[in-house]
């Protein structure tokens, strides 16, 4: 079994956060992988991430908050709660910045960095296990998985615990093979390719977190079925079936529970929160958050319960 280390310039990467450092395995002796936990609160100016070749995990496990990411000159974002999680492919910066949902109270997140030499050998037992090898960039904005978020929580007791590098490097190997299978498409089960009309319970999880890291940008249901990987004609009959409500419906609940959230938790102006959730004029963001909650996004906000905000 070959050894893989993580990338020496992943430990300059806590350096760039405006997060604070609260712990690292860099000085545990572990080489396998490098983990950092940090802790943000309040809202950072925007800043852009250290380069490094291995791959990036990011895992939420405490508070909330908002990522907005910069690329091509459009803004994106998305809600982290404990157990989100996102990936940055290996040589890839990030431009961002990110703001806690309440105002003072903090927020936490692991930093897991794999080396690209793991990731890569793991993909070459799978080619060797006969799947193709064809598969999917590791990247995403957003998505949920309990067990990468259960890892991300045991590795952390593991460093407090002064586990030594082997526990990492087989929890290391465990997240590639598992990022790879799950997120990449390197292992797919039988019924999923003799059964392409069918939206299993991965596939509905990949779209609705595609969903939730997408709420500022018009989403049509031609892009939400690429995201299924199945046809648009047998895309929103399943959706309505497993969900119980048709796409679009969905969709917009989303961005009336994350206005509603971010109307009683943060300052941002009304107009803010409308291009958040999807709305480039205010007006129908107003009309819109009137029929599905009662009341105008200010008549909302003011009313009892809402912490002290402007408009």
């Amino acid at each position: 079994m070959t050894s893989h280390a993580h990338d020496p310039a992943s430990a300059r990467c806590a350096t760039v956060k405006p997060n604070a450092l609260l712990r690292s395995s860099a000085g545990a002796g572990w080489t396998s992988l490098l983990l950092d936990e940090h802790e943000g609160r309040g809202r950072s100016d925007l800043f852009e991430t250290h380069p490094t070749s291995d791959l990036t995990l990011v895992v939420a496990t405490r508070g909330e908050h908002r990522v907005e990411v910069l690329r091509h000159g459009r803004w994106r974002g998305a809600v982290y709660q404990p157990g989100a999680a996102g990936l940055t492919p290996p040589g890839e910066t990030t431009r961002l910045r990110w703001s806690s949902a309440r105002a003072g109270e903090p927020f936490r997140t692991v930093h897991l960095y794999l080396p690209a030499g793991m990731i890569e050998a793991t993909a070459d037992e799978y080619r060797r296990a006969g799947t193709s090898p064809a598969r999917q960039p590791l990247s995403a904005l957003v998505f949920r998985d309990p067990a990468i978020a259960a890892c991300a929580g045991t590795l952390l007791h593991a460093l407090a615990a002064g586990a030594p590098d082997l526990y990492a490097e087989h929890a290391g190997r465990w997240l590639a093979a598992h990022l790879l299978s799950r997120h990449a498409g390197c292992w797919r089960d039988a019924d999923e390719i003799r059964q392409p009309g069918l939206i299993t319970d991965r596939r509905l999880a990949r779209v609705l977190d595609y969903m939730s890291a997408h709420l500022s940008r018009p989403l049509g249901l031609d892009e939400l079925a690429r995201e299924a990987a199945i046809s648009v004609h047998h895309f929103g009959r399943r959706f309505r079936e497993q969900v119980g409500a048709a796409p679009h419906a969905h969709l917009t609940r989303m961005r009336m529970d994350t206005a509603r959230r971010l109307l009683r938790t943060t300052g941002w102006p009304v107009a803010e929160i409308a291009l958040a959730c999807g709305y480039t004029r205010p007006a129908a963001f107003a009309a819109a958050f009137l029929r599905h909650a009662g009341a105008t996004p200010s008549a909302y906000r003011r009313a009892p319960g809402s912490s002290p905000a402007r408009d």
